[in-house]
């Protein structure tokens, strides 16, 4: 049952195409958009290819990161160390576009409105259909849902975008030659619709409704993502009704926290299970399945072209097990050596990082070392409750992971790799997260599934928004990141401890509970594609300033191989060099020049 979106969506395919020149037959019934869309099943069928807007972990033999990975690598989070590929903000390289970007990975923050034309189809023929007036709000709603996800790609990457409510056609020129719809009314129709469609779509419980598909639940999580995002930026951008979308977030978080107690065990199952159907917690995922529909993600991770590495900023953002952070907790040992810096803190870490450690490593076998210290961590992987799929030593790409070459060393830098070129980084932090050791299919994929709603989102959005709106308390943290905590082996949020001294760290500008909330936040969904977007709402592009840094190392241990900050004989492993820094006008994207001279009613994007 999984795996039911995948298989009814392939099967559309097969029946389509199942014989060689089916295709070039002309079909006995003529098919267009008055005779396509009439029944419920029509609906249904055509409202699978909508799902493909979730590009999940990829496609498989895909040897890139998933999109929105890519995300990640423009923020402060994680930095990929291949030449030339820094952040393109923080290094102040980003221009004007000259066209948009047809590939699907790259049309999330494109101006791009082939998607709302999909949707809009649909939407356009439900009125005219034979389905009952139940039918006819379901689908409705389902459209709306899908529309709205990808006006919140837009919004967030341009602001004002043109708003547009039906399929046109080559003489639509009164919409397709219009300026820019303002932001305010943009937001205002994506709330309404979202709003109609959660009190109008068929109840998850309903009969004949399939597990795992739009339902009143992943309408709300929409609410709550785009309620948050909008309500926040409108604050700290200086716009209007702010605390109008603030309360939807709350609103709706609130109906989600209901339906959703309880959360799943393992922090990493959430990323690295072979199913997910009727999981904790899960309110949507993308299926994949053997030999149907698999993707490359853990082999690509553990091949030799990753080039995923997390900075110094971003692994010191992970707590302590007493609660602190590394500014102030008496647990941490420090950075000089990347054993003491793993020890002691939130489980989280060791499942994004690589954990340190080394072994005698021959093919797919290997022994521990005569130093007891140099198993530590790759005791504490063996035992940590539930975990199954993130165990040292790492394996390298192979058919099957059961079978990996053994990786000897973590940290393990590119330049210095004893003969054991997979696995490698430039920093000495590799990101790990979505690496797992299911066995691949037949294709050498895996079939994890990708979680794309999920309560532990909305239980950030909830805690930040009730701050934002002024009512956050102990019961607010109880119920939230208190929960995420639990799992990971990090005390609770105490609110009574939490002041301006509690992390010397902090950006002084921020109120300091906020600053935790948004570090729990930051941690959680780390590598989930949030944080670029995040920096963006609260108005911190600022953050990316700082020069992404690695490990400390001393380097003659490696060879006198790696790049040394400021070329000394140890300290901060670095691959770019300090970047120019964050420009304003980057809180929102440049329309492509090409879009621009074909309708001169698009004015560009201030700054640009």
């Amino acid at each position: 049952m999984k795996k039911y979106i995948l298989i009814a969506f392939l099967l559309i395919i097969t029946i389509a195409g199942c014989k060689k020149g089916y295709l070039d037959k002309l079909p006995m019934v003529t098919l267009t958009s008055e005779t396509a869309f009439v029944t419920n099943e029509n609906f249904s069928t055509y409202a699978w290819g909508l799902y493909d807007y979730f590009a999940g972990y990829g496609a498989p033999g895909a040897d890139a990161p998933p999109a929105f990975v890519s995300q990640e690598f423009n923020s402060d989070n994680i930095s990929q160390t291949l030449a030339g590929r820094f952040s393109p903000y923080a290094y102040q390289t980003k221009i004007v576009p000259t066209t948009t970007d047809s590939t699907f990975s790259q049309m999330i923050s494109q101006w791009n409105f082939r998607f709302i034309r999909r949707v809009n189809v649909m939407l356009d023929k439900v009125d005219g259909s034979e389905m009952t007036q139940q039918d006819k709000d379901h689908w409705k709603s389902v459209g709306y849902f899908f529309r709205v996800l990808r006006y919140y790609d837009l919004i967030a990457a341009y602001g004002d975008v043109s708003w547009i409510e039906h399929a046109l056609s080559d003489t639509s020129k009164t919409v397709l030659f219009a300026p820019r719809t303002p932001r305010d009314q943009v937001a205002k129709n994506m709330l309404d619709n979202l709003i109609w469609a959660e009190s109008h779509i068929k109840l998850s419980t309903a009969a004949g409704v399939e597990r795992n598909t739009i339902n009143e639940h992943v309408v709300r999580a929409l609410i709550s993502r785009f309620g948050l995002f909008e309500g926040t930026w409108r604050k700290y951008h200086g716009l209007p009704d702010a605390e109008v979308y603030l309360q939807a977030c709350k609103t709706y978080s609130e109906k989600l926290l209901s339906s959703f107690p309880a959360i799943m065990g393992s922090y990493d199952d959430v990323f690295n299970s072979d199913d997910l159907l009727g999981k904790p917690g899960i309110i949507l995922f993308r299926p994949y399945a053997a030999n149907l529909r698999s993707h490359a993600n853990p082999r690509f991770s553990g091949s030799t072209s990753w080039y995923s590495d997390m900075t110094k900023d971003a692994v010191e953002s992970f707590l302590c097990t007493d609660g602190r952070p590394v500014s102030t907790s008496p647990l941490y040992n420090g950075d000089k050596t990347m054993y003491n810096t793993f020890r002691n803190r939130d489980r989280r870490l060791y499942f994004c990082a690589v954990p340190p450690y080394k072994v005698n490593a021959t093919g797919a076998t290997f022994t521990l070392t005569a130093n007891p210290a140099d198993a530590e961590y790759i005791n504490l992987m063996n035992n940590l409750p539930g975990n199954l799929n993130k165990r040292l030593p790492q394996l390298a790409q192979s058919p099957n992971w059961t079978t990996g070459n053994v990786i000897s060393t973590a940290p393990h830098f590119r330049n210095f790799n004893s003969g054991q070129p997979q696995c490698v980084g430039e920093l000495g932090y590799y990101f790990w997260k979505f690496s797992n050791r299911i066995p691949m299919d037949n294709t050498n994929g895996s079939t994890n599934d990708c979680p794309l709603f999920r309560i532990e989102e909305v239980m950030l959005n909830y805690a930040e928004a009730t701050f934002e709106l002024g009512i956050f308390n102990q019961v607010v943290a109880n119920n939230t990141i208190n929960k995420l905590r639990a799992r990971v082996g990090v005390a609770n949020m105490d609110l009574s401890v939490i002041n301006s001294g509690f992390d010397s760290n902090r950006d002084s500008s921020v109120d300091p509970v906020l600053w935790e909330i948004r570090r729990e936040r930051r941690i959680e969904l780390f590598g989930d594609g949030f944080r670029f977007n995040d920096l963006k709402r609260w108005k911190k592009g600022n953050y990316m300033n700082k020069q992404p840094l690695g490990i400390w190392a001393k380097n003659a241990d490696f060879g006198n191989k790696l790049l040394i900050n400021g070329g000394a004989a140890e300290g901060y492993v670095k691959f770019y060099d300090v970047p120019p820094g964050w420009l304003d006008k980057y809180y929102l994207e440049p329309i492509p020049a090409q879009e621009m001279a074909l309708n001169p009613q698009l004015k560009p994007t201030t700054g640009w």
